[in-house]
């Protein structure tokens, strides 16, 4: 007996969009998280053979096969097959999408046979592909909607402007820094360690109206505080707006907490805001915008947070205290706190843990999902502008109203 799978999700994205981003097979391991590469080996018209290779298992072991897909954007369809079969007598695909008035359907369907022999049987590889495919197809859902949402014509003409934003090279702060550089600005971020998020974060940016500059410095150390403003000087010499995102949480039992954990998550989370803060305080000037990073749980609480929830609501009190004394400066403070966030940290969990994760959370929330990225950098982003020229000490909750 064969296997077969059908799976599908609506993607709240325009067609041509959904279709060339999920058909560009070189970009499919930033598209889906089981993939660490995709080769293109040959390419005749509509039809592509390549190579996939997934991320190492338990043992190191990297696994990769040949596959064919030949496209037709006529009826927007995809037949493809596994060249080289592996486990399987054979492996077939094909992807169909559909236009309706939610966004796009994509509806996936593996016909499949496994060699005898094999690890698992039809029915063993049935179950397994139905549960992998429900995790890829809600990471390739978020992630095209993020996209097709950071696309559209920012509503701020940030032209101009000239803006530092702390912890900018992941989750977050990688919103920020990217909505603020398509709006037109200059901006300036720090991370603590290369790696490939900071090295794709530089190709993002390249391709954008604003510049991108990035440091390596830790914004919860003074020195990385007065590097910052150092640098911020050297290249705009000045500053518009500071957006204060960076910050750490390792979660514990209030039994537990450590004298050494409360003093990190002070010092990350509240006495390096105050450092970088007062580090550009010179560079500011009138009409000039501070944005802080809180969380809604300093409002709601948290079991297993209360140091994180302690700073960060010592962060609002920062906020309206710093909002009076430099309001007589043209000065704004203001704090977003966010709810549940989706960002690639529950990607990097294993796919059962981050679906539970995402499914636990969702519920916390009036709207029934995670926010995203792009719209806490959304209102960041408008408390930059000139639009919010009169909003000062304030904590706006961007949560879903949890």
């Amino acid at each position: 007996m064969a296997g077969h799978t059908s799976n599908s999700i609506v993607i709240d994205a325009p067609m041509d969009f959904v279709w060339e981003r999920t058909n560009d097979v070189a970009s499919w391991p930033e598209l889906f998280n089981e993939y660490s590469l995709a080769e293109i080996l040959e390419q005749d018209g509509p039809t592509v053979t390549f190579r996939l290779a997934l991320h190492p298992d338990e043992n190191g072991k990297v696994w990769s096969w040949v596959s064919q897909r030949t496209i037709d954007a006529a009826t927007r369809t995809v037949r493809a097959h596994r060249v080289e079969t592996g486990p399987f007598e054979y492996m077939n695909i094909s992807w169909e999408y559909t236009q309706t008035d939610k966004g796009v359907r994509m509806q996936w369907t593996q016909d499949f046979h496994m060699k005898e022999g094999a690890p698992l049987d039809d029915a063993g590889m049935t179950d397994r592909i139905n549960r992998n495919s429900v995790v890829q197809m809600g990471i390739i859902k978020r992630k095209l909607e993020t996209a097709a949402h950071a696309l559209r014509a920012p509503f701020a003409d940030l032209a101009g402007k000239r803006i530092l934003v702390t912890g900018g090279s992941r989750g977050i702060g990688r919103g920020i820094v990217l909505a603020a550089a398509r709006a037109g600005a200059d901006v300036i971020t720090c991370y603590r360690q290369e790696n490939d998020y900071v090295a794709s974060l530089g190709k993002e940016l390249a391709g954008l109206s604003g510049t991108g500059h990035l440091v390596r410095a830790d914004a919860s150390d003074a020195d990385g505080a007065r590097l910052l403003a150092e640098r911020a000087r050297d290249l705009f010499g000045g500053l518009d707006a500071v957006v204060n995102n960076a910050g750490d949480f390792s979660p514990a039992p209030y039994a537990e907490l450590t004298d050494a954990a409360w003093a990190a998550s002070v010092q990350s989370n509240l006495t390096g805001t105050h450092q970088v803060t007062q580090a550009v305080l010179p560079l500011l000037g009138q009409g000039a915008s501070i944005v802080n990073l809180g969380s809604t749980v300093a409002r709601i609480g948290m079991a297993g947070g209360a140091h994180y929830t302690a700073v960060k609501q010592g962060l609002v009190g920062l906020t309206r205290s710093l909002a009076r004394e430099l309001g007589p400066q043209g000065i704004r403070v203001n704090t977003i706190s966010p709810g549940r966030i989706d960002t690639e940290a529950l990607d990097e969990l294993p796919a059962e843990a981050a679906a539970q994760q995402r499914a636990i959370f969702s519920k916390f929330a009036a709207l029934g999902r995670l926010g995203t990225p792009q719209e806490i950098a959304d209102v960041t982003l408008f408390l930059i502008s000139d639009q919010a020229s009169y909003i000062t000490g304030q904590n706006i909750h961007v949560d879903g109203c949890v």
